[in-house]
């Protein structure tokens, strides 16, 4: 069995184990290194931010229990998309698909700030009042579910101040 196909088969698996690998480093770093006091109590906090991440985790996968896989397989078949028109080698491949998904991801960031009715689903993730890895994770079904910590962390300040944000994030 090809390595893409046993992700193909245990995606769920695959994509929660990365989350919570990914979410525990950054969580022992930020608690043996804080920035700054917390405003909040992080027990209410990430009580507060994961049942968020939970709820739209479950709303997400009820919805679209498999769009997202669907259409990169979809894509690979047909071969649709920017990869599957060159040959690269893998870890080159996979670097280029991680940037691009990153900027993807940033230009969504941006539409949630620029469109009022988007903002007002995604303003949750600004209203936090001490940033940390749970802010990041926090998103509305229909807002921004991969939002970039970086600019969540450099414009999260800025954007609580004002009630709504100019067109650019």
């Amino acid at each position: 069995m090809e390595l893409s196909d046993w992700v193909v088969r245990n995606e769920m698996p695959v994509r929660l184990g990365l989350f919570i690998a990914v979410f525990a480093l950054i969580a022992l770093w930020e608690l043996r290194a804080p920035r700054r006091r917390l405003a909040v109590a992080k027990a209410h906090r990430w009580i507060n931010n994961l049942g968020l991440v939970l709820l739209n985790a479950l709303i997400l996968r009820v919805l679209f229990p498999a769009a997202a896989l669907a259409s990169a397989l979809a894509a690979e078949r047909n071969g649709w998309g920017l990869l599957n028109g060159i040959e690269l080698p893998l870890p080159l491949a996979v670097a280029i698909a991680v940037v691009v998904l990153d900027l993807a991801i940033y230009l969504q960031h941006v539409m949630f700030h620029a469109i009022p009715l988007l903002w007002r689903l995604h303003r949750v993730h600004h209203a936090d009042l001490d940033v940390d890895v749970t802010t990041g994770a926090t998103a509305t079904a229909a807002g921004s579910r991969g939002t970039s910590r970086a600019a969540g962390r450099s414009r999260g300040r800025a954007r609580r101040r004002r009630s709504r944000p100019r067109a650019a994030a």
